[in-house]
């Protein structure tokens, strides 16, 4: 009977022992009927918080956040459909999990379904940690949302601005103004249409003596 995958990748490891040790990435095979890791190298203790072999028989949605954990199962569904029709091709997908410590983190997954001689299918995958780069990525994004609010105050100062500048044809009589197309808007409705003010209504001190003498002062 010809090796497993499981086995083919844990004699690599064993051939080439200071490289697993010391990799960035970790390596897995997961049983694609169960979801459950059957083996990971030790450096996704760098990445997870986890050893290897607390991983072991665990579901790969354990440690997913239910936003990730709702991706993933779409990506699998839609994975395994493909792998009936003959396709083997492999997928990238960026998830987020929870670490040991408790705090998330980012990681991109690389995964191929594969099926043993005889076996059960597997998924073989890389993880590799993402997540200074998906914070830069929150970052610059919210960089980019307040220029473009920014942006929308600098516009609208602008207009409101050449409003108010313009001449504006007023009623001598009624003190409506006159508008581009002809329309005549009463004062306070004008401002409060072509730009982003509005009014508070007092009295100035000259009109509480003519309106109002008996208020004292």
């Amino acid at each position: 009977m010809p090796p497993s995958i499981k086995d083919k990748v844990k004699a690599l490891e064993k051939t080439n022992r200071l490289i697993t040790d010391n990799l960035v990435d970790a390596v897995w095979v997961i049983d694609a009927e169960t979801l459950k890791y059957e083996y990971i190298t030790p450096s996704i203790q760098k990445i997870s918080g986890y050893s290897s072999e607390a991983l072991i028989d665990t579901v790969v949605f354990d440690r997913l956040t239910p936003e990730s954990s709702e991706y993933m199962k779409a990506v699998l569904f839609e994975g395994l459909k493909e792998h009936e029709t003959g396709q083997q091709d492999s997928r990238s997908i960026e998830l987020e999990l929870v670490r040991k410590s408790g705090d998330t983190y980012w990681v991109e997954v690389r995964a191929k379904l594969a099926k043993e001689y005889g076996g059960r299918p597997k998924i073989i995958g890389i993880t590799r940690d993402i997540t200074t780069r998906k914070r830069a990525e929150v970052q610059l994004e919210r960089l980019n949302q307040e220029l473009l609010a920014a942006l929308a105050d600098k516009d609208q100062l602008l207009k409101e601005i050449k409003v108010l500048h313009k001449l504006l044809p007023i009623c001598s009589g009624c003190r409506r103004i006159r508008d581009d197309e002809g329309k005549w808007w009463p004062l306070e409705e004008y401002v409060r249409v072509h730009t982003d003010s509005d009014f508070t209504h007092t009295i100035c001190p000259d009109c509480k003596d003519i309106y109002y003498p008996d208020i004292k002062k």
